[in-house]
């Protein structure tokens, strides 16, 4: 049967499937003894697509058993041509061929909702797959609808926007020309700067400005086409800068367009129009990571307003200021309860300490910095927390790190620092920048100088350590000590090593050029800077294997020296779509936004592939964290927000304390989502031990890092 629907108009299958219904046996009778599931038929697919219904096989497929629960049509398909007008679709249930009123249910609510009747109705304009379920007693049964998306539309961006004009419109609805800077020497045709192609991206972001070069032909409209399997948008939109060309693509677009190729490669075409002719394409794409990123980006600018801000990836709104002034060199515990940082000069000296931090990013003082560090000490500046925020750690005498690890246990309430017993390390290892995985159980530095017995070329190579804290005696213990990685006394410099989700897997920072200043441990290069000798790129260390690489791909901008311009890795403390995630500082070319000169510090993020296969570099190209201040801005420490207690709201388990998310009423999947005790087997991002306590181990999902990881999309 084919079922069409147009705007808010449907057309319901219940009049013809009522001239059919079976006749004989009582109707009280038709779901007794019944449990079993079906997904259907065998039915015809239904199509509602727009238009006038017609009629059709209804697809019966032969006799029912009896008490058998079917849903007709068992499959459909929809497709919305207007955002603002909801398609509808309708199912019924029947039990031995008579109708029944089931309960109805969705595997997912984000393209629509069902009716208490069996209505389904679009919300918006998200393309799809969803699974429509019947339940009647204790039968269920299923039927599948997909819903595409096809859409065109003008874009106007402001009152004063005065569109597309006329002529150009009539050319970008017709086949483009090829470019003709393509076959000029140098080629000059139009080439999408931003994003570049095949970066992975998160949903939940602020929307990406589409940034392109103009061609030996200016544009001076264009027409944005966004597509993938289930979803295709049209925008025709007015190039205001036509020698510097950027597009913005609607917020509700691009959420729409991100929500409907969960794991799938989104393509992302732009014509230009001049004249009445249009030129093109230019393409570029972005693989859509199913999953938004958890926590806050903590990081400094030192350029007016100066001060320490947060920024959360996953929310649309502007970075937050938290301490204002020159508090420098800042640290934050991967559960997001505690900060640190220090100060660069007496002024700012009572705002280094201990913070506590809540899930937007406010941090409240909680401490000082404690006394007797000695040295250049800029208060407790490069602090190392475990990761529940319990202890901190810094050394004496350099802020950098070095030999005379101390350790304290931070006290609520007594709101103090603690000294804490440290054993394996004292003056023995010289540890610079360190960092504690996510796990708690491992501890990674690069090699000082100052140790009677060198392990390693200083500055130059990294150790790992396996570390135990033992709470009844506030004892943090180091053991195992081992040496991942030497570059030699001409290579390059190693420092800011994170661990990503399972530590088994860090990444660091490493290059040739280096100030010899503070242990060659300065993070960044920067123009007219103290900083100017130092270059950086992103490398990787699997422990268990020793393998070590450069990622490539995610060095790589634009001009050719971009790859020598990243700095100071920080890893997301949870996966995210199957992907470990790592925010970074780049001074490099920003679309046609911050080129050449113009280039400075700015925070981007890069999605990396768990278990690549050895010999591949498992980075892919990064992105522009949305929201920062446009100033120069660095060292984006990551930590996700305090954990949920029991019946908090969440949208997912690695948001609980518990671990696991669910609905609040396990009888109606659309009820809120709130944090529970655990509770049968693991969900994507709740928590596990083992592979084997995850739901969909058997599809390939694994336990990294504490949660259930689906395998990588890409």
């Amino acid at each position: 049967m084919n079922l069409r629907s147009f705007s808010t108009r449907s057309v319901s299958l219940l009049p013809w499937l009522l001239s059919i219904a079976c006749v004989g046996g009582a109707f009280a009778a038709c779901d007794s003894g019944g449990d079993g599931t079906t997904t259907g038929d065998g039915g015809s697919a239904a199509t509602n697509n727009g238009g006038g219904g017609t009629g059709g096989d209804l697809g019966f497929g032969g006799n029912l058993n009896m008490n058998q629960l079917a849903v007709k049509p068992a499959q459909a398909t929809i497709t919305i041509t207007d955002k603002n007008v909801p398609v509808l679709a309708d199912f019924q249930a029947y039990v031995n061929g008579n109708p029944v009123s089931p309960s109805w249910t969705l595997d997912s609510y984000a393209a629509g909702s069902i009716s208490s009747a069996g209505q389904f109705a679009t919300s918006g304009m998200t393309g799809g797959q969803v699974t429509v379920t019947a339940q009647y007693g204790s039968s269920t049964a299923t039927a599948l609808l997909t819903i595409k998306v096809d859409v065109a539309e003008k874009v106007i961006t402001d009152p004063q926007d005065p569109g597309v004009s006329p002529q150009n419109q009539t050319a970008l609805e017709g086949p483009a020309q090829p470019d003709p800077g393509a076959s000029e020497v140098p080629p000059n045709a139009t080439k999408i700067l931003y994003p570049y192609p095949k970066t992975v991206m998160p949903r939940g972001l602020i929307a990406p400005l589409l940034q392109f070069t103009p061609g030996s032909i200016a544009p001076e409209d264009a027409k944005i086409t966004m597509s993938s399997s289930m979803f295709s948008w049209k925008g025709y939109v007015h190039v205001k800068t036509p020698g510097n060309p950027q597009l913005y693509v609607p917020q509700d677009v691009w959420d729409a367009a991100m929500q409907s190729a969960g794991g799938e490669t989104l393509n992302i075409e732009v014509v230009k129009a001049a004249g009445g002719q249009a030129y093109g394409p230019a393409v570029t794409s972005v693989i859509v990571a199913p999953a938004t990123l958890k926590g806050a980006v903590y990081y400094m600018t030192y350029h007016q307003p100066t001060g320490l801000y947060s920024v959360r990836p996953g929310v649309k709104e502007p970075a937050k200021l938290v301490i204002p002034g020159c508090v420098v060199c800042h640290s934050v515990s991967s559960n997001g309860t505690r900060l640190a940082t220090g100060a660069d000069d007496a002024a700012y000296a009572p705002f280094a300490g201990i913070y506590n931090v809540n899930e937007n990013g406010d941090a409240t003082q909680l401490t000082t910095s404690p006394p007797g560090l000695g040295g250049d000490s800029r208060g407790i500046s490069f602090a190392t927390f475990t990761p529940d925020g319990k202890y901190v750690m810094r050394s004496q005498n350099n802020f950098w790190g070095g030999v005379n690890q101390l350790a304290w246990r931070i006290d609520d309430n007594a709101k103090q620092l603690v000294p804490a017993n440290v054993v394996g390390l004292g003056g023995a290892v010289a540890a610079l920048v360190p960092a504690i995985s996510h796990d708690g159980k491992r501890y990674a530095f690069t090699n000082g100088p100052g140790e009677a017995v060198p392990f390693g070329t200083p500055s130059r190579s990294i150790s790992l350590m396996d570390l135990a804290v033992d709470a009844a005696t506030d004892t943090l213990a180091f053991s195992n000590r081992k040496l991942l990685i030497d570059n030699g006394a001409a290579g390059s410099v190693t420092k800011f090593v994170t661990f990503m989700p399972d530590s088994d897997y860090i990444v660091l920072q490493e290059g040739e050029g280096y100030s010899t200043g503070f242990d060659s441990m300065l993070p960044t290069w920067g123009p007219n800077s103290s900083y100017d000798t130092s270059t950086g790129r992103l490398y990787m260390i699997r422990i268990s294997t020793g393998e070590h690489f450069e990622l490539s791909t995610l060095n790589t901008g634009i001009a050719d020296i971009d790859r020598q311009r990243n700095y100071e890795p920080f890893a997301l403390p949870v996966t995210a779509g199957g992907y470990f995630w790592v925010v970074f500082t780049s001074i490099r070319e920003y679309g046609n936004t911050y080129t050449g000169g113009n280039v400075r510090k700015q925070l981007w993020v890069a999605a990396i592939s768990p278990n690549q296969a050895a010999g591949q570099d498992p980075s892919h190209p990064p992105f522009y964290l949305p929201n920062q201040t446009e100033t120069p801005n660095e060292r984006g420490a990551w930590a996700l927000a305090p954990c949920r207690a029991v019946g908090a709201s969440c949208e997912t388990g690695d948001e609980c304390c518990d671990g696991f998310c669910r609905p609040s009423d396990p009888k109606d999947p659309a009820s809120p989502k709130v944090c529970k005790p655990p509770e049968g087997c693991s969900q994507s991002s709740e928590k596990c031990t083992l592979d084997s306590d995850c739901c969909e181990a058997g599809s390939g999902t694994k336990c990294i890092g504490g949660y259930c990881t689906p395998k990588t999309p890409a």
